[in-house]
């Protein structure tokens, strides 16, 4: 057993010292399921065992781990003995090779071991061990896991080997670009100043920003977060995600412009300048128009019949108008200076003639309410 484990620790720390890798530091799980041998001369059959790794990532090659692994077997002795054996490791692990997908590594530690015997008091005794592993890349910052390891005991030397797999995740706040690429350059001798994953040979943006996405030649990857089809850096309206709209080249939707209008009538009784219950309604047409088209002016006439002196009904559609813009200002959220006042007299009537449909027409105020829509372009 010292043989084989004073061999496995010169040949992996032969290799170990071939290379160097780069890794995102943190915390590590690694649940596993495994089996346990024993010595020939202990009748201990193969032990299925479970266990939990909990250690810790440096961004150097080394981590720590401590490990317990649990394991039950028999004793084929014929006295039907059980065994429940608890193990405790602490560990040391170095990677001494990284590629895209593997991370092999060695380990060695120190640790005890309870040996619970049915028929027996429990034993406890230290324990050494040295192994070899390999995690293979999964998902980011998760790796599927495998490892062997060799045990020596201080006193009975019970158990020879464990062999586990598992799922081993790093649980890192570490933004660092392509981990396993800058390792893989780290590992093979070749210099990376600003280690972004790309050999100085080829990188034609030596000076990229530690923990920003670099593209093949080491720059700044061109990234579209709104998937708008412009870049970022390009980009002067971040958001634009409609893909039904038409986007331009700074990333903006596109949008046409229309002139709008809404034209309101309000009548007035003979004579009279005073504002009735009905006119609330044309008010509160102008309202809505204006929320929908911000900008909104009005314009509004002011008219009487032909009845009594010109100058009379040129003060009188004055009163008019003035009485209704008013109003609107009340009702909406149009100001004073987006309404133009005009007042007519008895100069231009709607309707011709001396009668009473045709003069009761004629005393009113018009308004025109004008506006630019924008509405965004579809494709």
């Amino acid at each position: 057993m010292r043989s084989i484990q004073i061999t496995l620790t010169i040949i992996l720390s032969a290799l170990a010292l071939t290379s160097f890798a780069n890794h995102s530091p943190g915390v590590t799980v690694f649940p596993q399921v495994g089996i346990t041998t024993y010595s020939g001369a202990s009748e201990i059959g193969v032990d299925p065992n479970y266990g939990l790794g909990v250690g810790y990532q440096f961004t150097s090659p080394w981590a720590i781990e401590l490990t317990y692994l649990k394991g039950s077997s028999s004793v084929n002795d014929g006295t039907q003995n059980n065994l429940d054996v608890y193990q405790w490791h602490l560990n040391g692990l170095y990677h001494f090779y990284t590629s895209e997908k593997i991370r092999p590594y060695i380990t060695f530690g120190i640790g005890e071991a309870d040996f619970n015997f049915t028929n027996d008091p429990a034993n406890t005794e230290r324990q050494t061990n040295v192994g070899v592993g390999i995690k293979w890349q999964g998902w980011r910052n998760t790796d599927f896991r495998t490892g062997f390891k060799v045990y020596n005991g201080h006193e009975d030397e019970l158990v020879r080997s464990t062999f586990n797999v598992g799922i081993h995740h790093v649980i890192t706040n570490s933004t660092k670009p392509n981990s396993r690429t800058s390792s893989r350059v780290a590992a093979t001798g070749i210099s990376d100043s600003d280690g972004d994953g790309v050999a100085n040979s080829k990188d034609q943006c030596p000076n990229s920003p530690s923990g920003q996405i670099v593209n093949k030649v080491g720059c700044l990857a061109e990234q579209d977060r709104d998937r708008d089809g412009v870049t970022d850096a390009n980009d002067k309206c971040p958001g634009t995600t409609n893909a039904k709209n038409v986007i331009d080249a700074q990333g903006c939707y596109i949008t046409t412009r229309q002139p709008v209008e809404l034209n309101v009538l309000f009548q007035f009784d003979f004579d009279s300048s005073a504002t009735k219950p009905e006119h609330i309604n044309e008010a509160e047409k102008i309202a809505t128009f204006a929320k929908t088209h911000s900008g909104a002016s009005v314009a509004l006439s002011g008219h009487t019949d032909d009845i009594g002196a010109s100058a009379y009904n040129q003060a009188l559609s004055q009163a008019r108008v003035s009485a209704v813009a008013k109003l609107v200002e009340m009702n909406t959220r149009i100001t004073k200076s987006r309404i133009s006042l005009k007042s007519y007299g008895e100069t231009k009537p709607k309707k011709k003639g001396a009668d009473i449909a045709s003069r009761r027409a004629n005393r009113r105020v018009e308004g025109t309410v004008k506006a630019v829509a924008e509405t965004q372009k579809k494709k």
